[in-house]
């Protein structure tokens, strides 16, 4: 035991003093992690090929945080495994703020649950930094199949199959149409396409009956009259599309939006997401952005702060992951 009378040694004094300087330090070098970040060229990697949904993300998000923090954004495109290539890269990568992702929920919270190995958790091995809009998933018919409504349909099913094209197997919109099962207990049968281009295609030739994508897919056939959209699966209706009722109206807790968020490694310094974080809402702020997302389909949101955009992540691994668990999904690598 120190007797409380003894008189620090030079020793003591000096560690003492080291101490005092190490905690100004730790304290401070958040700030100055803030001040030099971002000094160089910054990678965003997207796991689709050029033109896509979430390649239109990506290069939106460029050059929306190059105007921001006055630095070059540059979009890669490294395409495979519905997504997971590109996710694995970046969870791999120096969480350095340099190299970022744009990703959906398909290649970083679902498909390497379906998958049988996992060579990253996203809930350890990514830092959410914000999404920056959201796109209702929808189902649409060939109008000549003679339903109206989700109900319509679900009626069908229980007097034969249904055929519902997916744009393969483990992603988000496989998911909506094994929710659906879930749900309805209706025969609904999953034909898995190499992307969602071919199921619009064969349903509009009648080759299926009914379809999955993002609403912004849809609306040009829909407008046309060679797709109906029987609903979209979000909370409630889009103020843009207000005659387009949502699925939950018809089969309750049919609720499945496909977010777009930015994403750094894991254990990425805090000052270094907020930077990032700063530059997404500055932005999603701007009219012209706004107006170039609700053009492609989809709404600009973002959530409170990168905390929120983390609940959600980890609300969404385990809605997903038990979904999958339940139906049995399974990608093939």
């Amino acid at each position: 035991m120190i007797d409380p009378k003894q008189r620090p040694t030079a020793m003591t004094r000096r560690t003492a003093l080291g101490l005092g300087v190490g905690l100004v330090a730790g304290l401070s070098g958040g700030a100055a992690i803030a001040q030099s970040y971002p000094s160089k060229p910054i990678r965003i990697i997207v796991g689709f090929v050029p033109g896509g949904s979430t390649d239109f993300g990506g290069r939106m998000i460029a050059a929306g945080l190059a105007d921001a923090l006055g630095v070059s954004v540059v979009v890669e495109n490294r395409a495979g495994a519905t997504g997971v290539i590109a996710t694995e890269y970046v969870a791999n990568s120096p969480p350095d703020g340099y190299t970022l992702l744009v990703g959906t929920a398909t290649p970083v919270i679902i498909a390497p649950q379906a998958m049988g190995r996992q060579s990253f958790n996203a809930l350890t091995d990514l830092t959410p930094v914000n999404m920056v809009g959201e796109s209702p998933m929808a189902l649409a018919v060939n109008p000549k199949l003679g339903v109206k409504r989700l109900k319509d349909l679900v009626a069908l099913s229980r007097t034969r199959p249904v055929t519902v094209g997916t744009s393969g197997v483990g992603g988000a919109l496989h998911l909506l149409v094994e929710s659906l099962i879930q749900s309805t207990g209706g025969n609904f049968v999953v034909v898995p396409y190499k992307g969602t281009g071919p199921t619009v295609t064969d349903a509009i030739a009648g080759h299926i009956d009914a379809t999955v994508s993002d609403i912004g897919s849809f609306l040009p056939f829909h407008n046309d009259g060679k797709l109906l959209v029987l609903g979209i699966a979000s909370e409630k209706r889009m103020d843009a599309l207000p005659d387009i009722p949502t699925l939950q109206e018809d089969v309750p807790g049919t609720v499945m939006v496909s977010w777009t968020g930015l994403f750094a490694p894991g254990k990425t310094p805090k000052p270094i997401i907020d930077t990032l974080n700063a530059g997404l809402m500055k932005m999603i702020a701007r009219d012209d952005v706004r107006k170039q997302f609700v053009k492609a389909g989809a709404t600009v949101y973002a959530q409170a702060n990168p905390a929120a955009f983390q609940k959600l992540v980890a609300n969404d691994y385990q809605r997903f992951g038990k979904l999958i668990k339940e139906r049995g999904i399974v990608i093939k690598e």
